[in-house]
C-alpha cells in the first residue's frame, strides 16, 4: 500500500485569494504620504514605478512561477540558478530587512497615535525620541511576546489590522473627492506640475520608496503548493492586483495633495491630517483622529504579522543547520519558534536604537531622520534579492528551453525580449538602490544618514557571511 506523502500541502488558494493576499501584502499606507512629498510630480512617479519596475517584475514573477510553481519563491529560483551561496544570500536578505521594517512601521504608528491623544497632549510627541523608543520597543516585544504564546493568540492582532488597513485609503479618497468639489484642490495638476524642476536628484530620491510599495508581489510564489492550479492562478493574480494597487497609489497620493499642499505635509501623519483637514471644513469633529488610529491598528496588524512571518525564516535555517541550531527550537509549552522570536526582536531593538542614537558627525539624529534611515536599509536590503531575481529569469530562461512551452505562461517571446524586460527590471532596481543614498528633504547630517545606511547595511552582510562560513564547516564534505 502506498503510503501518502506527509510533505504534500493542501491546496486551498484560488484566484481571488491570491489576488486579496497581493493586494494586502503589498499596499503600504505610509508611502502614500510618503510620495505626496514631492508634490504633483509624485503621479509622474508612480507611473514611472509601475512601467519601469512593477511591469518588469510582474512579467518575471508570472514566468517564474509557471515554470517552476514550488515553494520558495524567489529563493528557490535563485537558488536553482546559482547555487546555495546566492540562494543563502536572498534568503537572509529576506529575512534582515524586516528587522529595520518593524520599527519603520511603528513609528508611523507613533506619529498617528499622537493624532489620536490630541493636540493639547500629543503636540510634538511625533519627534520625541523618548516616546517614540517607548512606543516602538513596547509594540515590537508585545507583538513578539503573543507570537511566543502563539499564532491562536495573535491572529486576532493581525485581522483586526487588515480591517482597519482598509478603512482609512476608502476615507481619505473619499476626502479628496470633498475637498476637490467643495474648495478646489490645493496642489496645481496641470500637466506642466507633473514634471519634477526643483532639487530633481531630491524629489527622485523618494523614487525608490515608490518602487518598494510595489514589492511583495512574489507572496503567492512562495506557498505554490498550495495554490489551486499555480501556472494559471498565479500570474492572473498579479496582474488584477498590479492594477489594483497602481490605482490604489495614485489616486491616494492623489487625495492627499488635493487637501494638503506638499509644503505642509508631515509625512509620518499625512493621512490622518488630510482626512482632519477637510473634515473640519466640512463641520466634522474627530475624523483626523479616528483615522490615525486605523493608521495605529492597522500598522501594529502589520507589524504582528510580519514578526510571525519573518522568525520562520532563521526558524528553517535553524532546522537546516545554516544558521545555529539553536534556531530551530520550539517553546516547550506553546510549540512556537521563540528562540528565533527573542532574537528576532533583540536584533531589531539594536537596530532601531543604533539608528536613533548612533549620531556621526557631532549632530543628534531627528526622529524623521531615524526614520527615513530604517525605510531606505529596508528598501537597500530588500532590492538585493530582486537583482537575483532578474538575473535568475534569464538565466534559467536560457537554460531550461526543454520545458514544455505550454505550460508556462509568458509574455516575452525570445531571448532578446527577456534580456530587454529583464534589463529594465534590474537597471530600475539598481537605481532605486543607489537612490536611496541621496538624503531625502529635511536630513540634517548628510554623511550621518549615509554612514548609518552603509555601516548598519555592511555590518548585517558581515554577520551573514560568518553563519554561512560556519554551517559549511560544520557540514560533512
Amino acid at each position: 500500500m502506498t503510503r501518502p506523502d506527509q510533505t504534500t500541502f493542501i491546496r486551498a488558494l484560488g484566484l481571488w485569494d491570491v489576488v486579496a493576499m497581493n493586494i494586502v501584502a503589498v499596499v503600504g499606507l505610509r508611502w502614500i504620504a510618503r510620495s505626496a512629498r514631492v508634490g504633483a510630480p509624485s503621479v509622474s512617479l508612480w507611473v514611472l514605478a509601475c512601467l519601469l519596475f512593477f511591469i518588469p517584475l510582474a512579467l518575471a514573477l508570472i514566468e517564474l512561477s509557471s515554470r517552476h510553481p514550488e515553494q520558495g519563491g524567489i529563493y528557490a529560483w535563485v537558488r536553482r540558478a546559482f547555487g546555495p551561496l546566492h540562494g543563502f544570500i536572498v534568503g537572509w536578505c529576506l529575512w534582515i530587512n524586516n528587522l529595520f521594517y518593524f520599527p519603520s512601521l511603528l513609528l508611523f504608528a507613533a506619529a498617528n497615535f499622537a493624532i489620536v491623544i490630541g493636540p493639547s497632549l500629543g503636540e510634538g510627541l511625533a519627534d520625541d525620541r523618548l516616546y517614540s523608543i517607548v512606543f516602538v520597543l513596547g509594540l515590537l516585544w508585545f507583538c513578539t511576546a503573543i507570537n511566543i504564546i502563539g499564532l491562536q493568540a495573535g491572529k486576532w492582532v493581525q485581522n483586526v489590522g487588515s480591517l482597519a488597513t482598509w478603512i482609512p485609503p476608502i476615507l481619505l479618497i473619499a476626502c479628496g473627492a470633498i475637498a476637490f468639489a467643495s474648495f478646489g484642490s490645493a496642489t496645481s495638476f496641470a500637466p506642466s506640475e507633473l514634471v519634477p524642476r526643483y532639487d530633481l536628484l531630491t524629489t527622485m530620491s523618494l523614487w525608490s520608496s515608490m518602487c518598494f510599495a510595489f514589492s511583495g508581489f512574489e507572496i503567492a510564489s512562495m506557498v505554490g503548493q498550495e495554490v489551486k492550479d499555480p501556472r494559471r492562478t498565479i500570474p492572473r493574480g498579479i496582474i488584477i492586483a498590479g492594477v489594483a494597487v497602481t490605482g490604489i497609489y495614485i489616486l491616494s497620493s492623489s487625495s492627499v495633495l488635493v487637501a494638503v499642499p506638499a509644503s505642509e505635509l508631515a509625512e509620518r501623519s499625512g493621512i490622518a491630517d488630510a482626512v482632519d483637514l477637510t473634515t473640519g471644513r466640512l463641520g466634522l469633529a474627530g475624523m483626523g483622529a479616528l483615522t490615525g488610529l486605523l493608521l495605529v491598528v492597522g500598522a501594529i496588524g502589520g507589524t504582528n504579522s510580519w514578526v510571525a512571518g519573518a522568525a520562520r525564516v532563521p526558524f528553517a535555517a535553524g532546522v537546516d543547520s545554516v544558521l545555529p541550531s539553536a534556531f530551530g527550537r520550539l517553546h516547550p509549552r506553546y510549540r512556537t519558534p521563540h528562540v528565533a522570536l527573542i532574537v528576532q526582536g533583540l536584533a531589531a531593538s539594536v537596530l532601531f536604537l543604533a539608528s536613533v542614537f548612533i549620531s556621526i558627525g557631532g549632530e543628534q539624529t531627528s526622529i524623521q531622520e531615524s526614520y527615513d534611515i530604517l525605510v531606505n536599509l529596508t528598501i537597500l536590503i530588500y532590492f538585493v534579492p530582486y537583482l537575483y531575481l532578474f538575473a535568475a529569469w534569464i538565466r534559467l530562461r536560457g537554460a531550461e528551453s526543454s520545458i514544455s512551452e505550454e505550460q508556462v505562461m509568458t509574455m516575452t517571446r525570445g531571448m532578446g525580449s527577456v534580456w530587454l524586460v529583464a534589463g529594465c527590471g534590474f537597471s530600475a532596481t539598481f537605481i532605486a538602490i543607489a537612490l536611496v543614498f541621496v538624503p531625502p528633504p529635511g536630513t540634517e547630517s548628510v554623511f550621518n544618514y549615509q554612514a548609518n545606511l552603509v555601516g548598519q547595511a555592511m555590518a548585517l552582510f558581515a554577520i551573514g557571511a560568518v553563519f554561512y562560513v560556519a554551517a559549511r564547516r560544520q557540514r560533512p564534505s
